[in-house]
């Protein structure tokens, strides 16, 4: 009877592996060949994630571990092995084993990258799996009974950081104690230097199923030839050699270019030869003839070469034409192609389709938190440092996650599933203001049970790297990524800053910034959630502007929605019923794609305040921390905004004046800025700026208590001439002009 597994059961396993951190990728079902070309890092969550019956089966990368695979059939024999790993390795790894059978595998964790190892003699076989192998996980073995692990202890319930190392000198000591029990002379043998001939290298299990890229990469035959060297070219360039030049991994991608060039791709050999001189590991010239020439066809193909380009950031679909969806008749390669399932959504995804074939009534936008937040897109939030993005960010995890519009914001259908992921702070920062802001919205953990939040200290992500000078994507920081977002299925992902996750790389790259919230934008889509990315403001830059974004345009082109804190200017200040020493506290949030409107008291509007946190700890910090938060503010225009004695210090100065303050003036003697702002310092502890003075006028003169009219001014040994003046309203002071 043949064994099946439950797909969904599979995805949960492979799930909690991942996130245990384990590298995985998929195998065929009831064997043990990997389904991808290039697994040995694994693969992709969304790859994984994917389960079919006939994928159904799970590899683990060996990169970074030391599985001791025993093979050997002598129960008696296997005894004496499993008495030698508990006398030289470290306790309490994982055992895989499978019913009926002796046969066994030991999971530890590796001293380092080292590669394979093997003792074999008259009794069997001890295998050291390390850098190049992979060790089935999950699924069904080729004899038909399912693997199992000892006491549960697996990949999906035991973290990686968990298992016990074991050195080399332990390993060592290990199979040098197995030889007698296998009897062989010859204890340890390592299986890590290829020689140049192709059919043994092809064998080796570092590339062991390679072969396979024709059954999905066939279109590459149907490319112009200039298109074929365009796309080998783009694919070379993002394979980086210049930091790690293995001698296996070079072979294996010129073999791959020699199977283009067998495939009509001009200039093939040249290209792969100036790309290996850039190689770490280059030797001459003689040595590439040698190997250039010891290919031969069927082995390794052109697909090898294409994943490892996609890995590296290049954008396949460029190239892969449309008549992909119907091979053409006797090519040689159309029998192991798999024409791609027809689905309501492929004319779409082909191109332009009929107005008449679009939904009579389009879907509604998923709107989640105001206009600023839509499910399925990118939005940016832009604007320089120590503005209060990172606060804002946090009030808006927070009313997302409690579904309370504590800003004044709308929260649609929360309370929602918020990951927040700063990746500058720690994370007992993040908690210090966190709980600050949960304290003065009066919101207990109850409340936000569904945001989770990662520092950088338990979340360091690297989303790009340089590839010889090219920007591409870090597929390891892609991965820790999405298995987050797998593991929380939050609707809303926060990232606060995106200058953090470049690794150095420069956002001034177009192509950088458009490989990265491409990338963010496919993600988006195809889990349906909102992502808002918080990012600084280049500097000499108008920060409320579409093109405030430090670095290249794309980064605001490819975002649906990019956001912008624009503080209120003090001169703004009393058009919101505030005093001008008040605004800087006070900041609204603007799209700068199309709100380019002044100041007024309908925007959205949000104050920083602070909060005095209970965790002093005396003698040494006898006070606790004050820590900003973000609160909504209103506005109101008509509200007295000054205090009652600086409103009569001013009043009494623009009574007292003769002739009467100048609205416009500049003389010390005339100007109302000047005179009215050493007339409320004494009220302002002792300071107050022309700024200040200016507001307080302002808001005289809106309120009705002050007026500029024509007044009459004296000039000695001339006549007098006539100019506009402060004149207090319902006063008797004579303005001299009839």
């Amino acid at each position: 009877m043949t064994v099946s597994l439950d797909l969904a059961e599979v995805r949960q396993r492979r799930q909690a592996a991942l996130a245990n951190g384990y590298a995985l990728l998929r195998v065929h079902a009831h064997g043990k060949r990997p389904v991808a070309e290039n697994w040995q890092n694994g693969e992709l969550p969304e790859t994984l994630l994917n389960v079919t019956q006939k994928t159904a089966n799970t590899g683990m990368s060996c990169r970074g571990r030391r599985v001791i695979d025993v093979d050997c059939d002598d129960p008696a024999v296997v005894d004496q092995i499993i008495a030698a790993a508990i006398t030289y390795l470290p306790a309490n790894p994982l055992v895989r084993r499978r019913p009926g059978s002796s046969r066994l595998a030991l999971v530890y964790a590796a001293d380092g990258e080292p590669g394979k190892l093997v003792a074999a003699g008259d009794k069997g076989k001890v295998e050291v799996l390390g850098k190049g192998q992979q060790l089935v996980v999950d699924g069904i073995h080729p004899s038909g009974v399912k693997l199992e692990w000892m006491q549960g202890r697996s990949p999906a319930t035991v973290s990686a950081d968990e298992l016990p190392i074991a050195s080399e000198a332990a390993i060592q000591s290990f199979l040098s104690a197995c030889a007698p029990i296998l009897r062989t002379s010859d204890p340890v043998t390592s299986q890590g230097n290829f020689p140049l001939r192709p059919e043994r290298f092809a064998s080796a299990s570092l590339v062991s199923d390679l072969s396979g890229g024709l059954e999905v990469l066939h279109w590459f035959d149907l490319l112009a030839p200039t298109e074929k060297r365009n796309i080998v070219k783009a694919c070379l360039d993002a394979i980086d050699n210049r930091q790690s030049d293995p001698r296996d991994r070079w072979l294996q991608i010129l073999f791959a270019v020699g199977d283009a060039s067998a495939r009509g791709c001009p200039d093939a050999e040249q290209l792969a030869l100036e790309w290996s001189k850039n190689g770490r590991g280059w030797t001459s010239n003689h040595d590439f003839d040698q190997a250039w020439n010891s290919f031969r066809r069927g082995k390794i193909t052109v697909g090898t070469l294409l994943h490892l380009g996609q890995n590296g950031g290049v954008d396949l679909a460029l190239w892969r034409p449309a008549i992909v969806q119907n091979p053409l008749p006797g090519n040689g390669i159309d029998a192991c192609v798999q024409t791609p399932p027809t689905s309501a959504k492929s004319p779409a995804s082909r191109g332009a389709i009929s107005v008449a074939n679009l939904p009579a009534t389009p879907p509604k936008r998923k709107w989640l938190y105001g206009t600023y937040l839509v499910r399925g897109a990118v939005s940016l939030l832009v604007a320089p440092g120590a503005r209060g993005k990172s606060t804002w960010l946090l009030a808006v995890a927070i009313a997302c996650a409690s579904g309370r519009a504590i800003l004044g914001t709308r929260v649609f259908g929360g309370p929602l599933r918020v990951l927040y992921i700063n990746a500058e702070d720690s994370t007992d920062e993040l908690a210090l203001r966190l709980r600050a802001a949960m304290q003065h919205h009066g919101l207990k953990d109850s409340d936000v049970a569904k945001l989770h939040v990662a520092g950088a200290d338990c979340l360091s992500l690297t989303l790009l790297v340089a590839n010889r000078g090219q920007p591409s994507l870090n597929i390891t920081g892609w991965n820790d990524l999405i298995v987050q977002i797998d593991r929380v299925e939050p609707d809303i992902v926060l990232i606060d800053p995106l200058v953090a996750l470049v690794g150095g790389v420069s956002l001034n790259d177009n192509s950088a910034a458009a490989l990265m919230i491409g990338k963010f934008v496919s993600i988006a889509a195809e889990r349906k959630i909102a992502v808002l990315i918080a990012h600084h403001a280049a500097k000499n830059r108008e920060a409320t502007s579409a093109e405030a974004a430090m670095g290249a345009a794309s980064l605001v082109n490819l975002a649906r929605i990019c956001l912008s804190l624009e503080p209120l200017a003090e001169g703004d200040a009393g058009k919101v019923g505030l005093a001008p020493w008040d605004a800087r506290s006070v900041f609204r949030i603007i799209g700068t794609k199309q709100n380019l409107s002044p100041p007024n008291a309908t925007d959205d509007w949000v104050r920083l305040t602070s909060v005095d946190m209970l965790n002093a700890e005396p003698p040494i910090y006898p006070h606790g921390d004050s820590v900003a938060v973000v609160e909504k503010f209103i506005p109101n225009p008509t509200s007295a905004v000054f205090p009652a004695p600086v409103i009569a210090a001013a009043l009494q100065a623009i009574g007292k004046a003769s002739p009467p303050l100048s609205p416009f003036g500049r003389a010390s003697g005339t100007s109302a800025a000047a005179v009215i702002s050493a007339a409320i310092a004494p009220h302002l502890l002792g300071h107050a700026s022309n700024a200040n003075a200016k507001a307080v006028l302002d808001y005289l003169i809106r309120s009705g208590q002050v007026t500029v009219q024509p007044v009459l001014v004296p000039r000695p040994g001339r006549g007098p001439y006539t100019r506009n003046g402060l004149v207090l309203v319902g006063s008797r002071t004579s303005t001299g002009v009839p």
